[in-house]
């Protein structure tokens, strides 16, 4: 096996070498993105817009990579089918000796960024297990040098897949508090009785500055809890620290509350919660925080599945002089394009910022949500500007939410 090796490592570096003198390719520099056509190929196929589909026991190699006084980071871009994993393991110089780093890329990441210092001309080997698609590695001599590349390309309205870099924690990270304020039992006898929502801050809050708000509902079978505010590892928590962090966004605050509108299991509450939004839980948000509830531009709802169907219903259907911005991930039936249409048709005064679906493709809702496309030619106010519809895989779970939630964040924060 290690003969086998060798061998293989001698026809890399030949077919490097030939690719070099016969002027192919070009001689690649680690700091800018290496693409398969710039390496020699083992066991692999080109797609045609030039990615490599790889399985398990395809090879790569770049040879005489000059990282000069040193990179820190390498970013590498790849992806695995739907259901599976691709693991990349890359090692300097000798392929049989232990990995310099591994890299493991599930259906929804779609890149992978591993702080390891290298310096000097080095020979990369590339070793795949499973199947999926490589595009592109890079080096990054600092942190800095990768967050001005990723501020450049992310100038799209959408990413589908969340970077791992924003799902670890933050240099920088805000802070989470309960926020207990008096709410009415809309539901039934409309009795007050007492309600909490966890609040994310954003890093250096400023009580003297006034600050973006963003009302993010939960689930028919969540409350409060089910984004995972109150858990100080919540994703939603590192996502926003670090599009703050890398300057991709400007800070704003996030509230999830829970969207039953009175103390009932039933869900008829989801469709109560208007009257909560409107009367009892904004006006406690702004009794306490830097926020401006009367300025509907500052001011956006979003919600999965039950709680994008009340971004969808109560968001727009009942509170459109409130919020302008709107996310529905995954949402449970709704008004639809048409109800949604008449609403905004009926009231020309308020304009809509952004107006975010994305379902996944397994989910058996994709079919409402698909129905929405059409939402743009019923009313003058949507248009490719301020409209998306994003099908992704995936299912009726978090996966197709916390990138929904990333998108939309990026979508009302941007700078």
């Amino acid at each position: 096996m290690k003969r086998f090796s060798v061998m293989l490592l001698v026809l890399f570096l030949c077919a490097g070498l030939a690719l070099a003198e016969s002027g192919e390719a070009p001689a690649a520099d680690p700091f800018a993105a290496v693409t398969p056509a710039m390496m020699a190929v083992a066991e692999a196929d080109v797609n045609e817009d030039g990615t490599l589909a790889v399985h398990t026991g395809s090879r790569l190699m770049a040879a005489g990579m000059d990282f000069g006084d040193g990179a820190a980071i390498l970013r590498l871009i790849a992806s695995a089918p739907a259901e599976g994993r691709l693991t990349i393991r890359v090692y300097v110089d000798d392929p049989e000796g232990a990995p310099f780093i591994t890299c493991v890329f599930s259906p929804i990441t779609k890149e992978s960024r591993m702080t390891k210092a290298i310096d000097g001309v080095h020979d990369l080997t590339f070793v795949f297990e499973g199947e999926g698609t490589f595009t592109s590695w890079q080096a990054f001599t600092s942190l800095e040098a990768l967050e001005t590349a990723l501020r450049a390309e992310h100038s799209a309205p959408f990413d589908d897949a969340i970077p791992t870099r924003y799902l670890v924690r933050c240099a920088q990270e805000g802070t989470v508090e309960a926020l207990d304020y008096t709410a009415h039992d809309y539901s039934n006898d409309g009795e007050a009785y007492e309600k909490r929502a966890f609040v994310y801050l954003p890093y250096g809050y400023d009580p003297g500055q006034t600050y973006d708000l963003l009302i993010l509902c939960h689930g028919i079978g969540g409350n409060e809890h089910e984004w995972g505010l109150s858990n100080d590892s919540s994703r939603v928590k590192a996502i926003m620290d670090n599009l703050i962090y890398t300057g991709e966004i400007k800070p704003f605050i996030v509230v999830t509350p829970n969207g039953r509108g009175g103390r009932t299991s039933d869900a008829s509450a989801f469709y109560d919660f208007g009257k909560e939004l409107r009367n009892d839980l904004l006006p406690a948000v702004a009794a306490k925080y830097a926020v401006d509830i009367t300025d509907r531009s500052r001011c956006a709802m979003a919600g999965l599945s039950m709680g994008g169907m009340q971004t969808i219903n109560i968001g727009i259907g009942e509170c459109l002089d409130l919020f302008s911005a709107y996310g529905a991930f995954s949402a449970a039936p709704n008004n639809g394009a048409y109800g949604t249409a008449a609403v905004l048709n009926t009231h020309p005064e308020y304009d809509i910022r952004m107006f975010y679906n994305i379902c996944g493709t397994e989910d058996s809702l994709v079919g409402a949500a698909s129905a929405m496309k059409v939402l743009p030619s019923l009313n003058d106010r949507l248009d490719d500007s301020n409209f998306v519809l994003q099908l992704v895989p995936g299912g009726h779970d978090f996966g197709v939410w916390y990138l929904g939630f990333y998108n939309f964040a990026r979508m009302i924060g941007a700078q």
